[in-house]
């Protein structure tokens, strides 16, 4: 009896600390769309009520990752406010640990020169025939190589982009300025070992390999973005601890960014504790990137 009832206990525990998304029958849908000859393959989850048109958040993983790597981080929030969320798979010569092509960098996406804006493009349009889509609320977000590749969505499909945020990303110099401003959140820690706040090669020869061009340090991200959005070039500075805000207000029509600069944080997303794969090195707990995130997206439209 006291061995039941044990068992019971465990499982009710178990229920209560798992995520809405890992005990809900509807797990996101598998799709996949057409592009340039090869299916490219998406993870996607849409609200079970919806009166009207919804957001959509994409959600690109990092560099060796996958779909599945960043669903723990969205599903419990995406379900909860009632947006749709898209995690599109990168390519690689291992199904489960796929690239993006952010042209610097990395691996098996870059050197094959996969077209990974025709896919996002193309997964919009797959999305957006099949569901109610607000299209003057789709939004962006990637870790990573994953946030390497939102910054060049966001230039490239700017009139379609709502807002962006980049975790833990990168640029390479010499980007083409997006025709339309596009609000965008950075979020770096100053002690990331793979991706380095002030730019260079990687310290990880993993990554290092996988480079074509060193990273721009971070200032130069906000730099250009900040010049892409037309605001004021003195932010308003924030200090809350660990963490430093800078905003940088009075901005062209549309145009917003927000600089989250993490003193502590290494590489990966803060946030809960949770097993995301991929090359996450470091848990930072003082801020969720997930619900700051969407806060920033849920304030822009097109």
């Amino acid at each position: 009896m006291r061995s039941i009832l044990t068992a019971i206990i465990a499982a009710v525990l178990a229920l209560a600390v798992t995520p809405a998304w890992a005990r809900d029958e509807a797990a996101p849908m598998a799709r996949s769309v057409r592009v340039g000859g090869v299916d490219r393959d998406y993870l996607l989850d849409t609200p079970a009520k919806a009166s009207g048109p919804v957001p959509l958040v994409i959600v690109l993983h990092g560099g060796g990752g996958n779909a599945r790597t960043m669903t723990p981080r969205w599903l419990d929030t995406a379900r909860r406010e009632g947006f749709a969320v898209a995690f599109p798979n990168g390519v690689g010569r291992n199904a489960n640990m796929g690239t993006w092509n952010a042209e610097g960098c990395c691996g098996f996406a870059m050197t094959s020169g996969s077209d990974d804006i025709a896919f996002i493009a193309a997964m919009i349009d797959d999305i957006a025939r099949q569901h109610r889509i607000d299209q003057a609320r789709v939004y962006v977000t990637g870790l990573s190589n994953g946030g390497m590749l939102t910054y060049r969505i966001g230039a490239a499909l700017a009139p379609r982009i709502a807002a962006m945020a980049v975790v833990s990303g990168a640029m390479f110099g010499g980007e083409t300025p997006p025709a339309t401003p596009v609000p965008v959140l950075i979020m770096h820690g100053e002690q990331d070992d793979i991706v380095p706040f002030k730019g260079g090669t990687s310290p990880m020869a993993l990554v290092a390999r996988s480079q074509s061009k060193p990273f721009r340090e971070v200032a130069y991200a906000v730099d250009f973005w900040r010049r892409a959005d037309g605001c004021a070039d003195k932010p308003a500075v924030e200090p809350k601890g660990d963490i430093t805000v800078e905003t940088y207000a009075r901005c062209a029509k549309g145009g917003e960014v927000v600089f989250y600069r993490l003193k502590s944080a290494g590489h990966g997303w803060p946030g809960p504790a949770r097993n995301v794969g991929g090359l996450e090195r470091a848990r930072y707990d003082q801020i969720d990137a997930t619900e700051t995130i969407w806060r920033f997206f849920s304030r822009h439209a097109r």
